[in-house]
């Protein structure tokens, strides 16, 4: 996961993921979703050629949308992940 900028800063911001399967290899098969609040709707991200990128640009608000939450669909599952965000001021 990377943020841009880094740190975070309260607005709007481009997050990235990568994701890597068995041996390294990317993995480009998936429907990836971010949000930062249970009350906002899942955000589909736009997956970068087939180098397992994911990319898509989220609010962040101290103290209300600081945690980053990360929906993975594909291979017959279903996950969140949630990252804890430092905002700068």
């Amino acid at each position: 996961m990377e943020s841009r900028p880094n740190p975070p800063r309260a607005g709007a911001n481009e997050f990235l993921l990568i994701v890597s399967g068995d041996h390294g290899k990317p993995v480009h098969d998936l429907v990836v979703s971010f949000r930062t609040s249970d009350a906002d709707d899942w955000k589909q991200a736009i997956q970068d050629g087939e180098v397992g990128v994911y990319r898509r640009s989220v609010d962040v608000e101290p103290g209300g949308r600081d945690v980053l939450q990360v929906k993975l669909k594909g291979r017959g599952a279903e996950g969140v992940l949630r990252f804890p965000l430092q905002v700068a001021p």
